[in-house]
Protein backbone atom coordinates (compact mmCIF):
# COMPACT_ATOMS: atom_id res chain seq x y z
CA UNK A 1 0.00 0.00 0.00
CA UNK A 2 0.98 3.77 -1.15
CA UNK A 3 2.90 5.77 2.17
CA UNK A 4 3.38 9.23 2.23
CA UNK A 5 6.19 10.16 4.84
CA UNK A 6 6.99 13.76 5.51
CA UNK A 7 10.21 15.58 5.31
CA UNK A 8 9.13 18.44 6.60
CA UNK A 9 9.59 19.30 9.92
CA UNK A 10 7.11 19.90 13.30
CA UNK A 11 4.24 18.37 11.06
CA UNK A 12 1.95 15.45 12.59
CA UNK A 13 1.99 12.78 12.03
CA UNK A 14 4.59 11.78 10.25
CA UNK A 15 3.37 9.39 7.53
CA UNK A 16 -0.08 8.83 6.06
CA UNK A 17 -0.91 5.22 4.08
CA UNK A 18 -3.41 5.63 0.95
CA UNK A 19 -5.70 3.42 1.15
CA UNK A 20 -8.87 5.62 -0.37
CA UNK A 21 -9.33 5.67 -3.81
CA UNK A 22 -9.21 9.83 -3.24
CA UNK A 23 -7.52 11.70 -0.78
CA UNK A 24 -8.27 14.57 0.27
CA UNK A 25 -5.00 16.89 0.93
CA UNK A 26 -5.23 20.71 3.16
CA UNK A 27 -4.96 22.77 5.90
CA UNK A 28 -8.88 22.53 7.64
CA UNK A 29 -10.31 19.52 9.60
CA UNK A 30 -12.62 17.55 6.97
CA UNK A 31 -9.68 16.79 4.64
CA UNK A 32 -8.26 12.90 4.55
CA UNK A 33 -4.62 14.26 5.10
CA UNK A 34 -4.55 17.49 7.10
CA UNK A 35 -0.93 19.66 6.99
CA UNK A 36 -1.37 22.24 9.62
CA UNK A 37 0.63 24.47 7.73
CA UNK A 38 0.37 28.50 6.74
CA UNK A 39 1.53 27.60 3.59
CA UNK A 40 -1.32 25.02 2.61
CA UNK A 41 -4.39 25.77 1.14
CA UNK A 42 -7.24 24.69 3.11
CA UNK A 43 -8.69 22.38 0.10
CA UNK A 44 -5.25 21.77 -1.49
CA UNK A 45 -4.94 18.82 -3.63
CA UNK A 46 -5.88 14.97 -3.56
CA UNK A 47 -4.05 11.96 -4.21
CA UNK A 48 -5.85 9.60 -6.40
CA UNK A 49 -5.18 5.88 -5.80
CA UNK A 50 -6.01 3.77 -8.98
CA UNK A 51 -5.13 0.11 -8.70
CA UNK A 52 -3.78 -1.03 -5.81
CA UNK A 53 -0.32 0.99 -6.01
CA UNK A 54 -0.42 3.81 -8.63
CA UNK A 55 -0.89 7.54 -7.51
CA UNK A 56 -1.73 10.01 -9.02
CA UNK A 57 -1.70 13.30 -7.35
CA UNK A 58 -4.27 16.84 -8.92
CA UNK A 59 -4.14 20.70 -7.35
CA UNK A 60 -6.80 21.80 -6.57
CA UNK A 61 -6.48 25.63 -7.53
CA UNK A 62 -4.13 26.26 -4.47
CA UNK A 63 -2.40 29.30 -3.85
CA UNK A 64 0.55 28.18 -3.23
CA UNK A 65 0.98 25.04 -5.68
CA UNK A 66 1.72 21.39 -5.58
CA UNK A 67 4.93 19.98 -6.69
CA UNK A 68 6.99 17.12 -7.82
CA UNK A 69 10.11 17.31 -7.72
CA UNK A 70 10.29 21.08 -7.58
CA UNK A 71 7.88 20.54 -10.66
CA UNK A 72 4.66 22.79 -10.45
CA UNK A 73 1.79 20.15 -11.53
CA UNK A 74 -1.88 20.92 -11.98
CA UNK A 75 -2.30 16.46 -12.35
CA UNK A 76 0.53 13.98 -12.79
CA UNK A 77 1.71 10.26 -12.40
CA UNK A 78 3.99 10.08 -8.93
CA UNK A 79 6.72 7.54 -9.10
CA UNK A 80 8.38 5.96 -6.11
CA UNK A 81 10.76 7.83 -4.29
CA UNK A 82 9.41 11.42 -5.54
CA UNK A 83 9.22 14.64 -3.22
CA UNK A 84 5.24 16.27 -3.08
CA UNK A 85 5.49 19.68 -2.06
CA UNK A 86 2.05 20.51 -1.17
CA UNK A 87 2.74 24.56 -0.46
CA UNK A 88 6.40 24.29 1.26
CA UNK A 89 5.10 20.68 2.91
CA UNK A 90 7.51 18.04 1.45
CA UNK A 91 6.34 14.61 1.38
CA UNK A 92 8.04 11.89 -0.13
CA UNK A 93 5.97 8.50 -1.93
CA UNK A 94 6.63 5.16 -0.78
CA UNK A 95 5.51 1.85 -1.61
CA UNK A 96 3.94 2.63 -4.74
CA UNK A 97 3.97 0.86 -8.25
CA UNK A 98 5.77 2.98 -11.22
CA UNK A 99 3.35 4.76 -13.48
CA UNK A 100 4.05 4.20 -17.08
CA UNK A 101 3.53 7.64 -18.47
CA UNK A 102 3.69 9.30 -21.48
CA UNK A 103 3.12 12.75 -20.31
CA UNK A 104 5.50 12.99 -16.68
CA UNK A 105 3.86 16.15 -15.34
CA UNK A 106 1.03 18.71 -16.54
CA UNK A 107 2.52 21.79 -15.45
CA UNK A 108 0.48 24.46 -14.49
CA UNK A 109 1.72 28.03 -14.58
CA UNK A 110 4.19 29.83 -16.48
CA UNK A 111 7.78 29.71 -15.43
CA UNK A 112 9.46 33.33 -15.29
CA UNK A 113 12.65 32.09 -17.79
CA UNK A 114 9.29 31.07 -20.39
CA UNK A 115 7.99 34.81 -20.91
CA UNK A 116 10.44 35.44 -23.38
CA UNK A 117 9.24 32.88 -25.47
CA UNK A 118 5.77 34.03 -25.88
CA UNK A 119 4.20 34.83 -29.21
CA UNK A 120 4.00 38.40 -29.88
CA UNK A 121 0.90 40.04 -30.99
CA UNK A 122 -2.43 38.52 -30.84
CA UNK A 123 -3.06 35.43 -31.68
CA UNK A 124 -3.68 33.87 -34.89
CA UNK A 125 -7.32 34.12 -35.95
CA UNK A 126 -8.37 36.70 -33.33
CA UNK A 127 -8.39 39.90 -34.97
CA UNK A 128 -8.81 43.23 -33.17
CA UNK A 129 -12.07 45.27 -32.93
CA UNK A 130 -12.39 48.36 -33.93
CA UNK A 131 -13.17 51.34 -31.40
CA UNK A 132 -16.13 52.89 -33.47
CA UNK A 133 -18.11 53.66 -30.25
CA UNK A 134 -15.10 56.08 -29.23
CA UNK A 135 -16.04 57.88 -32.65
CA UNK A 136 -20.14 57.91 -32.51
CA UNK A 137 -19.59 59.83 -28.77
CA UNK A 138 -17.31 62.22 -29.85
CA UNK A 139 -19.40 63.53 -32.67
CA UNK A 140 -22.47 63.06 -31.02
CA UNK A 141 -21.11 65.70 -28.50
CA UNK A 142 -19.65 68.19 -31.58
CA UNK A 143 -23.73 68.02 -32.73
CA UNK A 144 -24.93 68.61 -28.76
CA UNK A 145 -22.41 71.29 -28.60
CA UNK A 146 -23.43 73.32 -31.98
CA UNK A 147 -27.63 73.05 -30.99
CA UNK A 148 -26.66 74.26 -27.59
CA UNK A 149 -24.50 77.41 -28.86
CA UNK A 150 -27.43 77.81 -31.37
CA UNK A 151 -30.04 77.83 -28.67
CA UNK A 152 -28.11 80.31 -26.65
CA UNK A 153 -27.29 82.84 -29.46
CA UNK A 154 -31.35 82.82 -30.56
CA UNK A 155 -32.00 83.25 -26.76
CA UNK A 156 -29.56 86.40 -26.70
CA UNK A 157 -30.73 88.10 -30.00
CA UNK A 158 -34.29 87.07 -28.84
CA UNK A 159 -33.83 88.99 -25.32
CA UNK A 160 -32.03 92.16 -26.93
CA UNK A 161 -34.77 92.43 -29.76
CA UNK A 162 -37.59 93.28 -26.98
Amino acid sequence: MPKLTVLTEGIEPTSFELAKEVTSVGRVEGNDIVLDHQSVSGSHGELVLRGDQDVYIRDLGSTNGSYIDGNKVAESPVQPGEVITFGEVQLKLEGARKVQSLDKHLEQGVKLGDLGAAPKGPAKGFTKKSDKTGRYFMIAGVVVTFILIGVIILVVLKFKGT
